[in-house]
Parts: structure tokens; sequence; C-alpha cells
């Protein structure tokens, strides 16, 4: 089987999720034109709009995400039986989804990242994100065929939140 690295596929993660809610958004929108929906000013503002959600849905949307490359389902269900409590916050499941502080790291690394860049109006290329992500070896490798699997469940779930959160601002 195809292997790729863990830390590629999390970048790939965090910015399939920024670029599809953002998109999500975007599209939504009926207070500005189609040209003007992609410019770096709506950007920004959306980012602004929205700052308090991006973390909420992300950190829910990741959870699982970053679960499924750290745990195999039966770990996965053991491990959260003790470690879910009545206090526990999305932040918390993430932090434990990624296993280990350097994973840990890593994503926050990207998150603030994109997040950044999204703050400047733009949405960072497949280029850019193969050029510059945060490399962390040591976290591993997964099969390619999950990876592309989880991706493209991050873009469709990220895309169908950024939609429903510009239904409910409405």
């Amino acid at each position: 089987m195809e292997k790729i690295n863990k830390d590629l596929v999390l970048a790939a993660i965090v910015r399939t999720f920024f670029q599809y809610f953002v998109v999500g958004i975007v599209e939504s929108q009926s207070d500005c034109t189609e040209e003007e929906r992609f410019e770096p000013k709506n950007i920004k503002s959306v980012m602004i709009d929205n700052f308090e959600s991006i973390s909420e849905v992300f950190n829910r949307e990741a959870f699982y995400s970053i679960a499924r490359m750290n745990y195999s389902q039966e770990e996965m269900e053991r491990f959260l039986k003790d470690f879910v409590t009545g206090t526990t916050t999305y932040m918390d499941l993430v932090r434990f989804a990624c296993r280990t502080d350097d994973f840990y790291s890593a994503m926050v690394t990207e998150y603030k990242r994109n997040f950044e860049q999204l703050l400047c109006g733009r949405i960072l290329s497949q280029d850019e994100l193969a050029q510059s992500y945060a490399r962390c070896p040591e976290i591993g490798e997964m099969e390619y065929a999950l990876a592309e699997n989880i991706i493209n469940n991050m873009a469709a779930t990220a895309y169908q939140q950024g939609k429903q959160l510009t239904a409910r601002k409405h």
C-alpha cells in the first residue's frame, strides 16, 4: 500500500478546512456580487465576522479527521471512554486526537498559518502548502487512500458548515 507523510496530510486537512469553509461562506453571501466574493477585502471581512465560529467549527470537524489519522476505530473508542468528561471541550478532543505534542504543535502551526493568510485575504494554494508546510517527520506515515478519504470528507464537511453558518446568520 502506498504511504504518505502524516505531516503533509495534516497540513492538507487544515488548508482544506479553511479553503472550503470560507468558500461555503462566500458562495452563500447575498450582500455582494459574485466578483466581489473572492476579493481579498471580502475574505478578510468574512474571517473577522466569523472569528469566533471558525475555531469552534474547526475543532469539531478536525477532531474526527485527526483521530482517524492516529487511532484505529477500536482504539479511539476505548481511549475516549476514559478521556471524555462533562467538561471536555472540542479543543481538548483535538489535542487528544493529535496524540503527541509534536503532532499538536504542527497542527497549531498550520492553523495559524492558514488563518493569517485568510486575514490577509488569501487562501493558500496547493503549491504554497507543499513548499512551506510544518515539517514533522517524527509523526510518521499513513496509508494514502485513508489520507485521501479524510481530506475529501473534510472538504465536504467544511463547505457545508460554511454554508450553514451563513444561513444561520440570515
